[in-house]
């Protein structure tokens, strides 16, 4: 078993003076790892808390300071990708404007984020597994949960052995060509997303959550070897939800919205989410319910809203129940 090795993977210039330099870490003998990437937004700072966390138990377990677990197989780490975003406090990097997950495959000799991009394909090439951190767009929270794309029997075994309950079939997108997930699963590199907050937090009960997703993938794959012999508690069972499956709530008034609910909740039909108010004289303009029974995966943090203003996600199987509900009976029509 190898130690830990920090090592310096680019050095670029920047316009104030100094160097950037962008940095991964890596424990275990070699092989093929499992490469973990936090920091594409600067403003995603669970990921960037819960990588650190990683290295922190990793640390301990090569050091032999953790005589519970002794680590099989190699991981990869990539803190902090958008280095020049998270030092400006950004999502993104105010000099060049460019979003570091629509960079890739990068290009060597290209601008800043083009460079980085091309450094850290560069470096997870060769990887086994690959799992991005992440969290909610700007203005919203996102309970912990899985996203992927269209995953393959190796891919929905991430999802069994990370043992997150929640985890979302993302649509097709125009510019997922450019990101760093496309270009992994382009490779065959068994892959997926977490997700988990708001930009520009820190929450460590959510990260948690995660953290011990990915201790529970590490020991099913056997990258970690735990000891304790312990039988697992009840395997938590992930669902995964299709694009259709995603029930969208929106506003009909701007105003200030004033939420009742957290996200990671399951919602019934008809309970109050929250409401909207006029910013100027306070009075209520509108109550925003559930439209059905759901899980709120996605809400809003931003209080102020415009008219049609996304303000939650649910995640339902209705439409799921009602396909099979008519497949039934046209079969027994037949």
């Amino acid at each position: 078993m190898g130690g830990t090795v920090k090592e310096k993977i680019l050095t670029l210039p920047t316009p104030y003076g100094g160097n950037l330099e962008l940095h991964k870490n890596t424990w275990g003998k070699s092989g093929e790892p499992l490469s973990i990437v936090s920091g594409l937004q600067g403003d995603h700072l669970n990921g960037l808390f819960l990588n650190s966390h990683l290295t922190q138990f990793l640390d301990s377990i090569v050091e032999g300071l953790d005589p519970h677990y002794t680590l099989t197989g190699q991981v990869q780490t990539f803190p902090v990708v958008n280095v020049n975003a998270v030092q400006s406090g950004t999502r993104l990097w105010p000099l060049d404007g460019m979003d570091m997950d629509l960079a890739f495959p990068g290009n060597p000799e290209g601008e800043t984020a083009e460079a980085i991009a091309s450094a850290i394909l560069q470096h997870t090439k060769d990887s086994f597994w690959g799992i991005i951190l992440t969290s909610a767009p700007p203005h919203y929270e996102d309970a912990p949960h899985i996203q992927t794309h269209k995953p393959d029997s190796r891919e929905k075994k991430m999802c069994r052995d990370l043992q997150i309950e929640t985890a979302r079939r993302q649509k097709d997108s125009p510019t997922q060509k450019v990101n760093l997930f496309h270009h992994w699963q382009e490779q065959e590199i068994s892959s997926v997303m977490v997700s988990a907050g708001s930009p520009r937090t820190i929450n460590p009960q959510q990260c948690e959550v995660l953290f011990q997703g990915i201790l529970n993938f590490m020991k099913a794959e056997g990258i970690l070897k735990d000891h304790r012999n312990k039988k697992p508690d009840n395997k938590i069972k992930t669902r995964i939800y299709d694009p259709d499956e995603e029930v969208l709530v929106r506003t009909s008034a701007a105003g200030m919205l004033l939420k009742e609910v957290k996200v990671g909740n399951f919602l019934k039909k008809g309970q109050k989410i929250g409401e909207v108010r006029d910013i100027y004289s306070g009075k209520r303009l509108e109550e925003l319910a559930a439209p059905e029974d759901g899980l709120l995966i996605t809400l809003r943090q931003y209080p102020i809203v415009y008219e049609k203003e996304p303000i939650a996600i649910l995640l339902s199987g209705k439409d799921r129940w009602q396909k099979i509900g008519h497949v039934f009976q046209s079969i027994v029509k037949r």
